[in-house]
């Protein structure tokens, strides 16, 4: 063995993955021109092969002029009521049409003349199946947004009511050359034009993006749990409230003597902020020191966005309550006071 056979299998280890890389990467013009080959061979028995395949985009008044001369249109209409064309040149449609009424391609040259509704019937089924192959063939690819979804529509006598049917918009030209019968014998070419941004759905992620997506959703709902409960929330102990004249208020002084009910000196309500009222609870001691014993839900209901909370390990997760504390305000003539 030489020394260069070594490095001449690599080359060709190389170059083989180069082209397996290369023929799974397909385009959606050759995917448009492949279905067509594909839909001439199972619905007829038509050998075709796809040469040239292009893509273009450009604007729907330049579609005329992308148009092969004499060629049959149809319009297809896909998701949310987007409209295309497509064209069959003369060659192909003639193809078409022969190996339907005498099993086999023609002779010689194809004679010019204006396609028929009789014409758009025989090829109804060869349009309707490379759609659904050329659609098939881009699912779970980001093209099925605007390739996908597409049916035969109706038979256009010329290529006058398109600029009034088609929406003014981007358009995608896909035009893919095709060679009718085993040797070749007829070349004609096919042409789809449909909206270049399209209106159908997005192919579903795969299953492991989508595994990763939920997991990372949940590791996210975690952090902003961890958040939420470790921030700090300030509760309000209120003893009670009363209403004085804004006179007696404006007297107060320190050591002046506001006068509760009995029953107010013990009950206490624990509000969050705006007065939202979060529990009721009994006040008493505890080792010398001050303590509020909770009952449970105050009686004007929980704070909004949760139940009220009744325990003292819960309240530990909102964060330590406030002893209890004076509260003043007033009105007009009026004016409401807690100790």
């Amino acid at each position: 063995m030489t020394d260069t056979a070594p490095e001449t299998v690599l080359m060709r280890k190389l170059a083989a993955g180069r082209s397996l890389g290369a023929a799974a990467r397909v385009t959606p013009a050759r995917a448009f021109g492949q279905a067509a080959a594909k839909a001439g061979q199972e619905l007829y028995g038509l050998p075709v092969s796809v040469g040239a395949a292009t893509e273009l985009r450009a604007s729907l008044a330049d579609l005329p002029e992308r148009l092969p001369d004499r060629a049959l249109l149809v319009l297809v209409a896909g998701p949310g009521g987007g409209m295309g064309v497509m064209a069959l040149s003369p060659e192909v449609l003639a193809g078409l049409i022969e190996v339907q009424t005498t099993g086999a391609l023609g002779k010689g040259d194809v004679a010019p003349r204006r396609p028929t509704r009789t014409d758009a019937a025989l090829a109804q089924r060869f349009i309707a199946e490379v759609l659904d192959r050329f659609g098939a063939a881009l699912a779970g690819d980001p093209a099925s947004v605007w390739a996908g979804g597409f049916a035969y529509g109706s038979f256009l006598e010329d290529a006058r009511p398109i600029a009034l049917i088609l929406e003014e918009t981007g358009y995608r030209f896909l035009t893919a050359t095709l060679a009718l019968g085993a040797e070749g014998a007829r070349e004609g070419q096919i042409l789809l034009a449909l909206p270049a941004e399209g209106r159908g759905s997005p192919p579903a992620p795969a299953p492991e993006a989508e595994g990763e997506r939920s997991a990372a959703a949940a590791d996210w709902a975690d952090r902003i749990e961890d958040r939420v409960m470790g921030a700090e929330a300030v509760l309000d102990a209120v003893l009670g409230r009363l209403t004085l004249p804004l006179s007696d208020l404006m007297a107060l002084q320190p050591g002046a003597v506001l006068h509760l009910p009995r029953a107010q000196v013990v009950s206490v309500r624990l509000e969050a902020e705006g007065r939202r009222a979060v529990a009721t609870g009994r006040l008493g001691q505890w080792q010398g020191h001050l303590a509020l014993r909770l009952n449970g839900p105050s009686e004007d209901g929980p704070a909004p966005g949760g139940a009220a909370l009744g325990t003292a390990e819960a309240l530990s997760r909102l964060g330590s309550a406030a002893a209890p504390k004076p509260e003043t305000g007033a009105s007009a003539d009026r004016a409401p006071a807690a100790p």
